[in-house]
């Protein structure tokens, strides 16, 4: 980012963060890299709901509640790209979101909202 500020360009690591996740880019131990589609895929909509199911299918490793919470974990790094996404959708139920690395705390309304959640997720992840 030194370069950036060289430039005149003045970024937080909060903005490269939203940046990245905003193009698809995912963090692992070797750095961010692109999360690549088919060639299908680029140019045609995608439903909201759809590309959720599919980062929450792809990233996600388990969904439980918490009382009124539902904690999902991701592969390490993976967090912060699939609370953006949850972000943008809204899932029914959600008021909203936390991400650490690996970690997402999803805040509901209730316990029961919690439930209904976790199993959607859960279900997105089975299938």
């Amino acid at each position: 980012m030194e370069g950036l500020a060289q430039a005149g360009i003045s970024v937080t690591q909060a903005t490269v963060s939203r940046d990245l996740a905003a193009i698809g880019a995912v963090r692992s131990a070797e750095g961010y890299h692109l999360v690549e589609l088919a060639p299908d895929t680029v140019s045609a909509p995608i439903d909201q709901q759809d590309k959720l199911r599919s980062v929450l299918n792809q990233h996600v490793i388990s969904a439980q509640t918490a009382a009124a919470l539902v904690v999902l974990r991701t592969a390490p790094g993976h967090a912060d790209f699939v609370a953006t996404e949850l972000d943008s959708s809204r899932p029914k139920g959600m008021v909203g979101c936390i991400a650490g690395d690996d970690t997402i705390f999803i805040a509901t309304k209730s316990n029961t909202s919690a439930g209904s959640l976790a199993r959607a997720i859960t279900s997105a992840l089975e299938g």
